[in-house]
């Protein structure tokens, strides 16, 4: 199962259909700041969506939310709630209380892939299972100029991220 990742498109539409049209994911995940931009996504895609902090009205979206995709827990999350600016200690934890094996976050506008093994410990938590962090940086307002996104590939061989730019 391939998913498409998105975060912060902050009305650029058609970067959005982009890629979706480049992947040709039936699923995406999306992470906040620009809910109204999910209007563009066709019909037989599936959309799991948290709220990011400038999605103020009228949404009745989760700021986080926990999904299951096979055997694999994804914990989703926009993280300005989570401090992810400054640190990304808090969202670990609240992925590792999860039980999640993918953490993924936005509001940074710079993407990150990462994997931490098993025995990580942070902040007094030490991870059970490895976690995989994934931040698809920004369709719409890429901090560094190029718009990027992610990919979440499950198989029963497990997990792999991948981040992609328009």
């Amino acid at each position: 199962m391939e998913i498409l990742v998105v975060s912060d498109t902050h009305g650029r539409v058609s970067r959005l259909t982009e890629a979706l049209e480049r992947t040709k994911a039936d699923t995406l995940l999306f992470l906040g700041d620009g809910l109204r931009d999910l209007s563009a996504v066709p019909d037989g895609v599936a959309v799991y969506a948290v709220r990011g902090n400038c999605d103020f009205m009228g949404f009745d979206t989760p700021d986080s939310m926990l999904e299951l995709f096979g055997t694999c827990r994804v914990f989703m999350t926009h993280g300005h709630r989570y401090g992810v600016k400054y640190d990304l200690s808090a969202a670990i934890c609240a992925a590792a209380a999860r039980s999640a094996d993918v953490l993924l976050y936005g509001h940074t506008h710079v993407p990150l892939e990462r994997t931490l093994q098993a025995g990580y410990t942070v902040d007094g938590v030490t991870l059970q299972k490895p976690l995989h962090i994934l931040c698809p940086g920004s369709l719409g307002d890429p901090r560094d100029g190029k718009p990027t996104f992610g990919r979440l590939v499950i198989a029963k061989g497990g997990v792999l991220t991948g981040l992609g730019t328009l």
